[in-house]
């Protein structure tokens, strides 16, 4: 996806679905199916801006996403 897309940063892949557990996005309603749900991870580890939906389908906008990542830079 990142060569397809020509993005300028890693996308993590957890078909197990640990990180999704760990992390508190998991939901057992619905199937369950991780809600959608987006980190921005600094170089030191540490999250610059989060995004976790309360369903399937609240997911921020493209503007949303791309102003809370470049305004906390």
């Amino acid at each position: 996806m990142v060569d397809k897309l020509l993005l300028p940063f890693p996308l993590l892949s957890d078909p197990e679905g640990r990180v999704i557990k760990e992390w508190n996005v998991w939901t057992d309603n619905e199937g369950g199916i991780a809600k959608p749900s987006i980190f921005a991870i600094r170089k030191d580890g540490s999250i610059g801006w989060a995004y976790v939906g309360r369903d399937f389908a609240d997911r921020p906008t493209d503007d949303e996403l791309f102003n809370s990542i470049h305004g906390g830079e």
